[in-house]
């Protein structure tokens, strides 16, 4: 009687731990659904992707599961990791694994959840044990491939062995009291669910509302456990999302500006030429705005262009030995115009008349004339600008300085950053969409060589780098 209640217990016990492991990854799959609608949204970017599969594979850690992510011809587009027994009985197309079987991938027509313990449909029968496959649909039908709309399945695999180690030890425990166990086990288990359900209905709560648009909810849970790691995961992932959408945002927003402002005055001033309007010893004059007006276009869209080369990794440096005090000489001399449009006084302090450094010069001339005209851009009239070169260790320090107003705390750890513009206490120029020093940044990268920003509000900012002394 004793062992026939003990069997029916270790049933229960099983069965239970089955059903919430089920509820969770049923949870789990519903976030890996909120994350992919908005990595589908930002797909261009290549961040999203790269978070969104950090994501995958911690879930899959803390779930002790496989997450496949297939459409509706069983193509595995995402998944957390594909265990080499597996991999050799999958279909591999075109470089990107198959789902064998129909029934593995079929997506039911309802928005219902599926579950099945075995060996799913035969591709874990080598395993020797059965698995727990939770398979949650989903439809993007904004979303195309092949002229078709996005239709498929996240996948969530468990080993049943895996889920029953937890009934086998609550079990082992337990048997020799266990009436008393019993009531032990009631509270537990109570406690417990209620720890893991309160914070993943909390999360799934925030999901719901990051959906509609509330990017600035977030989850707040106390502790150091697994779900507040989750949590803050989570949390991260927003963060990232957001500031990429923020990103997007201005990205839209500064180059719409950008380009519509010169080609409103290049139309205007063509159409003034052509119907009359502008006299013909005018038209000279006009002309040259417009060229200035063109150039000002295509300085952006290679700016734009290079930043896409140098994050696709195809902007290839060649170093060579140059003397950087003449390249700086040069820098000056393409941006006297501006200098002395606004009266700076330039001052130019080399160590020694010549300065060897082994590096792209091109790259580093580029360098230059984007730290002298950023200085030159937050100078005001009358101001002062000072380049300096010096040797320290097997290094040459170059540094661009200016007296302008300088750049508020908050703002210097984001200085580098794409699009980024501190206009309200940096400068009242308008014409920067923020790219110039995302590209010295990424220039000095490929060097493997740092740049540094001190800033002192109201006294002026020093742009500091280094170049292996030749």
């Amino acid at each position: 009687m004793l062992f026939h209640c003990s069997s029916i217990f270790n049933f229960a016990i099983n069965k239970y731990v089955v059903e919430q492991r089920t509820q969770v990854l049923n949870v789990y799959g519903q976030k890996i659904l909120s994350a992919l609608d908005i990595v589908l949204k930002n797909r261009l970017d290549p961040m999203s992707s790269f978070i969104f599969q950090n994501l995958l594979e911690g879930f899959a850690n803390n779930t002790s599961s496989l997450i496949w992510i297939a459409d509706d011809r069983g193509y595995l587009f995402a998944y957390s990791s594909i265990p080499g027994e597996f991999a050799n009985k999958l279909n591999m197309v075109r470089g990107i694994y198959q789902l064998p079987e129909q029934k593995q991938y079929a997506v039911s027509e309802s928005d219902g959840v599926e579950t099945e313990i075995g060996t799913f449909y035969g591709l874990f029968e080598d395993t020797g044990m059965k698995w727990l496959t939770v398979k949650i649909p989903f439809y993007f039908p904004d979303i195309r491939v092949d002229g078709r709309e996005l239709r498929g399945n996240v996948l969530m695999h468990t080993p049943i062995p895996e889920i029953q180690k937890t009934g086998y030890t609550i079990f082992s425990l337990l048997i020799p009291a266990i009436f008393i166990s019993l009531i032990i086990s009631y509270i537990l288990v109570y406690f417990l669910s209620k720890r893991i359900i309160n914070p993943l209905k909390q999360m799934t709560d925030v999901a719901r509302e990051i959906s509609s648009g509330k990017w600035s909810t977030r989850i707040h849970l106390n502790g150091n456990d697994e779900i507040k790691v989750l949590a803050d995961t989570f949390n991260q992932m927003l963060d990232n999302l957001e500031n990429l959408e923020k990103m997007r945002r201005d990205f839209i927003a500064n180059v719409s500006h950008e380009l519509r402002t010169p080609m409103t005055s290049i139309n205007g001033f063509i159409e003034g030429i052509l119907d009359g309007t502008i006299p013909e010893d005018k038209q000279k004059y006009y002309l040259s705005i417009v060229k200035d007006e063109v150039k000002r276009l295509y300085r952006l869209v290679s700016d734009l262009l290079d930043i896409a080369r140098m994050e696709a990794g195809e902007i290839k440096l060649n170093p060579a030995v140059f003397d950087v005090c003449e390249v700086i000489r040069l820098s000056v001399i393409q941006l006297q115009q501006f200098i002395e449009s606004k009266n700076i006084n330039f001052r130019a302090s080399f160590e020694q008349e010549v300065m060897y450094v082994y590096a792209d010069r091109d790259a580093i001339q580029r360098v230059l004339i984007n730290l002298i005209h950023n200085a030159i851009k937050f100078t005001q009239e009358n101001g002062n600008i000072s380049v300096s070169v010096r040797n320290v260790k097997n290094k040459v320090e170059i540094s661009v300085s200016d007296d302008g107003q300088g750049i508020p705390p908050e703002d210097i750890p984001f200085v580098f950053d794409r699009f980024h513009k501190a206009d309200k206490s940096r400068s009242k120029d308008k014409t920067s969409v923020g790219l110039g020093l995302y590209i010295v940044k990424n220039l000095l990268n490929a060097h493997k060589e740092n740049i540094t920003v001190e800033s002192e509000l109201g006294k002026g900012t020093t742009f500091t780098f280094w170049l292996p002394a030749a």
